[in-house]
């Protein structure tokens, strides 16, 4: 009997991704959602709903029912806090968004990446080596995830590909202060300032970018089959510009309350 409830659980929080439930985005930090918050209209602010340790608002941005969500920075977080708002709030549709770092060099300080793909660079499972031997970042692979739902087979992801019909839209809309691409964006525990160690990354999985949290919580979108794209503007690059630039946080938020308009 419970897992017949389970299942019956699962088909409907399915069925809310394809169409029915409100747009559910998030920001991991305050300064991520700001101009969110203040599309939601007047009072929204003081309409705060605590879940656990996760705080969400609901309203109405152009045609679209909305809840915006902090989910605190960091895989955990990230991961938890969407798998609680897709049980709550049976969300059509997610968008991840906030600022990033950079990995591809041909990126610059306000261009905003579009997670045509997201990426767990920190999983990665490495040989044997005696002790003394040191350390050999070329021996390490990237280790894929599994993610197994009541309604299959577990499946392999070495990256979680972002929905196709939100990036067609997040495409059609300008970004002010620099270009608008989609990308590889990479999530990791991490905050790497070191070019080499960069340049690996970028090698070895392929990410544009870094980030805390798109990754983990497209993964838990994944599992709950719900449609899901980060969006991230690149704040600092560490062969350019090393200064983390927090504004990018508004000017992103910014950008996702004109693709939410235009959905």
């Amino acid at each position: 009997m419970q897992r017949r409830t389970f299942l019956a659980g699962f088909v409907s929080l399915a069925a809310a991704g394809r169409g029915g439930g409100p747009l559910l985005v998030q920001g991991a930090v305050d300064g991520e959602l700001g101009p969110l918050l203040d599309a939601l209209g007047a009072g929204a602010r003081q309409r705060e709903r605590r879940l656990a340790a996760w705080s969400f608002w609901r309203g109405r941005i152009g045609r679209q029912d909305v809840v915006v969500c902090r989910t605190g920075v960091g895989p955990i977080n990230a991961a938890a806090a969407t798998t609680l708002a897709i049980r709550e709030f049976r969300p059509r549709a997610i968008l991840n968004q906030g600022t990033a770092g950079g990995h591809n060099r041909a990126l610059r300080l306000w261009d905003i990446v579009l997670g045509e793909r997201t990426t767990d660079y920190a999983a990665f499972e490495a040989p044997h080596g005696d002790a003394g031997a040191g350390v050999d970042t070329r021996a390490w692979k990237p280790k894929p995830h599994v993610i197994r739902t009541p309604l299959g087979e577990p499946r392999t992801y070495a990256s979680f590909a972002g929905d196709p019909a939100l990036l067609a839209a997040a495409e059609k809309v300008r970004n002010p202060r620099g270009r608008v691409l989609r990308g590889n964006l990479g999530s990791a525990f991490q905050f790497n300032r070191q070019l080499d160690h960069i340049d690996w990354i970028h090698r070895t999985y392929g990410t544009d970018t870094e980030d805390m949290e798109s990754a983990y919580a497209h993964g838990a979108a994944v599992a709950m089959g719900v449609p899901f794209l980060a969006i991230r503007m690149v704040s600092d690059t560490e062969w350019e510009h090393p200064a983390f630039e927090r504004i990018a946080g508004q000017y992103c938020a910014e950008f996702v309350v004109e693709v939410i308009r235009q959905l």
